[in-house]
């Protein structure tokens, strides 16, 4: 005869062997029926509550995860998988320091667990830990080179770290992997964009959308790329699209400020602008105050571009161009010792970092440090790739063309700030604040005739 605590063992393996085949045909409501009555046989069975909580965060209940896997580090402390899964729900609450924790305890435990490394790579990431990020991610596709997430995980990274021939070569290697990955599509795409290629990365964005009609990042590129082709009714309308998907899409409400600004409608784009900021923190997209600002100074709007230029700086230090305009500002309401000592102090407390070469040359131009010819010479040298050019030249030659403004040298300011807007790069606020100074100088010289 079996003593009680016997047949609630053999009970307990009855229904966790009937679990885990229920979880193997798809039927996850009757597998967690089982794990948990499988719990209420033996209490101390690590393995069920496991897989009760590997569904609980599989329904994105992470709560109800944490606590099953809490039991199950109890009994099987030395369970790599156990860490790993516990890790994940952490980051799905937003407990970003014990889902770190959780991961390298899984990666201790075992140290070739290619999916504890592509996940703490990929917290690392959220966390712009990207060297960090790099090298596990890095690992887990070393220990697995058959996981297309990881080369999709790899690739976003490398968008952030504008390495874009490298992030379009591991989303190019995630869909060979997977040519069914939506979002892989979606980054190489955007990818792509940034390097120009706008013809492919349309037809990526085109197979995104078809594949996951509901990425709202995904319109939100395409509309970009329609934005820069000059196509703005087709812009307007993907953009408007990745709105209606997610009202909150920074990518989408930015692009149809820019759609404003290519139709000459710089006020409309600077309501577009700031109405942005009701829909997220001030720390999430320091970059808007930039935009902001470049718009109101260009409208003469002079103390709230003041006032939103310096919010960007003192959000992100790194915000170069916020620097460069509040000089431009200063220099042009009569402080130009100051604003320039002012500059010269932030470049020297926050210098361009690596791949930001071309941010310093112009800082060295404004304070002084460098003059026009070397400094229109390395708008040139200083692109990372072909494309960057037009856009750097452009730049350069607009502050260029203001500092002679402000010594004075109006006809070679006109040359130069002619020359800006003969690149048509209508991307950039130095392009739009070139074509007023223009009009401004021809209405002075009119006045003057």
């Amino acid at each position: 005869m079996l003593c009680s605590c016997d047949l609630h063992d053999k009970l307990a393996d009855v229904h966790f062997k009937q679990g885990m085949k229920k979880l193997g045909t798809g039927d996850q409501a009757g597998a967690l029926d089982d794990f948990s009555a499988a719990i209420a046989q033996n209490p101390k069975l690590g393995q069920a509550y496991l897989y009760r909580g590997y569904l609980y965060l599989g329904f994105s209940n992470f709560v109800a995860a944490v606590t099953n896997f809490d039991k199950a580090i109890e009994l099987e402390p030395g369970n790599a998988e156990v860490y790993l899964n516990r890790g994940i729900a952490k980051h799905g609450l937003k407990d970003f320091g014990e889902a770190m924790t959780n991961f390298s305890e899984a990666i201790r435990i075992d140290s070739e667990n290619a999916v504890a490394f592509k996940y703490r790579g990929v917290l690392r990431t959220e966390l712009r830990d990207w060297d960090g990020a790099f090298a596990d991610l890095n690992q887990s596709a070393s220990l697995d080179p058959d996981d297309p997430e990881v080369y999709r995980f790899r690739a976003g990274l490398q968008h952030m770290r504008q390495e874009y021939e490298a992030s379009v070569a591991d989303a190019t290697e995630a869909i060979d992997l997977n040519d069914k990955d939506a979002v892989s599509y979606r980054f190489r795409g955007l990818g792509r964009m940034r390097l120009k290629d706008f013809t492919n990365a349309l037809a990526d964005l085109d197979e995104a959308i078809a594949l996951s009609p509901n990425d709202a990042e995904a319109f939100a590129g395409r509309g970009a790329i329609r934005v820069m082709q000059g196509n703005l009714e087709g812009a307007e309308a993907d953009l408007s699209a990745a709105t209606r998907l997610n009202s909150a899409n920074l990518t989408a409400k930015v692009g149809l400020g820019v759609v404003k600004m290519k139709r000459g409608d710089l006020e409309g784009a600077l309501a577009v602008f700031t109405n942005v900021l009701a829909i997220m923190p001030p720390f999430a997209y320091p970059e808007i105050y930039v935009d902001i600002g470049e718009l109101q100074s260009i409208l003469h709007q002079n103390q709230a571009a003041l006032q939103s230029l310096q919010k960007a700086v003192e959000l992100d230090p790194r915000k170069y161009y916020g620097r460069f305009w509040i000089w431009l500002i200063r220099t042009r309401q009569h402080e130009p010792a100051e604003a320039t000592r002012e500059l010269a102090e932030q470049m020297a407390a926050h210098p361009a970092e690596p791949g930001h070469e071309w941010e310093g040359c112009i800082g060295r131009f404004l304070v002084g440090d460098l003059n026009e010819t070397n400094f229109l010479a390395q708008a040139i040298e200083t692109a990372r790739r072909p494309t960057d050019k037009d856009g750097q030249l452009c730049e350069g030659r607009y502050y260029a063309g203001m500092k002679r403004l402000f010594n004075g040298d109006k006809a070679g300011a006109v040359e130069l700030l002619r020359g800006c807007v003969a690149l048509h790069q209508d991307n950039k606020g130095e392009y739009y604040s070139a074509l007023a100074e223009l009009r401004e100088l021809d209405q002075v010289n009119k006045l003057a005739n």
